[in-house]
Order: structure tokens, then C-alpha cells, then sequence
């Protein structure tokens, strides 16, 4: 009796010694990475997790279409990375809008001011003369710029 691995319709004859390799889908493992990647940066670098996002959605599309022409199997894997690249995206979105108002208030409301005059102040207090004088005239200036921005730390 003459058999062969698998028949077209992919059922496994039995009467083989192994099953033959399911297809592989490496585009669904690389959406996963990308995704697992742009979730984990998107916190500290935005730009970085925004691209790992963008990525992890273009390679989870590509993986997930081939798991449902049936020419790769993990297309759980190619979903996962596909919904982590758009959370990581959606979440990069916010955070760059938040700090982006924030940025637009706090110079709207004299930041530029303030941070120029700390700069001067520092580069005054580096002439100070002997380190102790120095870290003194570092401390007053701290306390200078807390002073015109009373609501950086905690509004003390």
C-alpha cells in the first residue's frame, strides 16, 4: 500500500513516521517581538515605540493574512502583535499630546523665563570660587527657580 505524508485537503496520513512541518510564520513572531518591544519603549522613548508600534501592525496584518490563506500557522501570534502594536501606538499618541500641552503651557505661562533665568544663575554660581560656594550657590539657585515655579514639585 503506497501512501503519502498528507493528502491536499492537509490531513495527515498516519501511516508516516512524522508530521509533516506545519507552515511557519515568521512575519506573526516579528509582529509579537515589534509589539512586545513598542509596549515596553513606548513609556521612556516615544518615537522608538511609536515605530516598534507601526512595525508590530504591518507585520501583524501580513502574518494574520497568511494564517488565513492557510500559508502559516501562529496567526494567534500575528494577532497579539498586531493589537500590541496598536495599543503602543494609541498610547504614544496620548503621551505625545500630553506632553506637547504640557510643554505649550508651561512656556505660555513664563517657563521660558524662568528656565533662562536658572540657566544664568547656574553659570554665575559655577564662579563661585571653592566647591562648597558652589554647591551654595547651586542650592540658591534651586530654590529660585521653585520659587517662580511653585507647583514643580508637588507645589511646595
Amino acid at each position: 500500500m503506497t501512501s503519502t505524508p498528507a493528502d491536499p485537503h492537509g490531513q495527515w496520513d498516519s501511516s508516516t513516521a512524522t508530521p509533516p512541518p506545519a507552515p511557519k510564520n515568521g512575519m506573526g513572531v516579528a509582529a509579537l517581538i515589534f509589539g512586545i518591544l513598542g509596549i515596553l519603549t513606548c513609556w521612556w522613548l516615544p518615537i522608538v515605540g511609536l515605530v516598534l508600534g507601526l512595525l508590530a501592525l504591518v507585520f501583524g496584518i501580513i502574518g494574520r493574512g497568511r494564517a488565513r490563506r492557510g500559508l502559516a500557522g501562529n496567526g494567534g501570534m500575528a494577532l497579539t502583535g498586531l493589537l500590541l502594536g496598536i495599543l503602543s501606538i494609541i498610547v504614544n499618541i496620548i503621551l505625545s499630546l500630553v506632553v506637547g500641552f504640557g510643554l505649550f503651557a508651561f512656556f505660555q505661562t513664563g517657563g521660558a523665563n524662568s528656565l533662562q533665568q536658572a540657566q544664568q544663575c547656574l553659570s554665575q554660581a559655577q564662579n563661585a570660587g571653592n566647591p562648597a560656594a558652589v554647591q551654595q550657590a547651586v542650592a540658591a539657585c534651586k530654590q529660585q527657580f521653585q520659587q517662580q515655579l511653585p507647583d514643580i514639585g508637588g507645589g511646595q
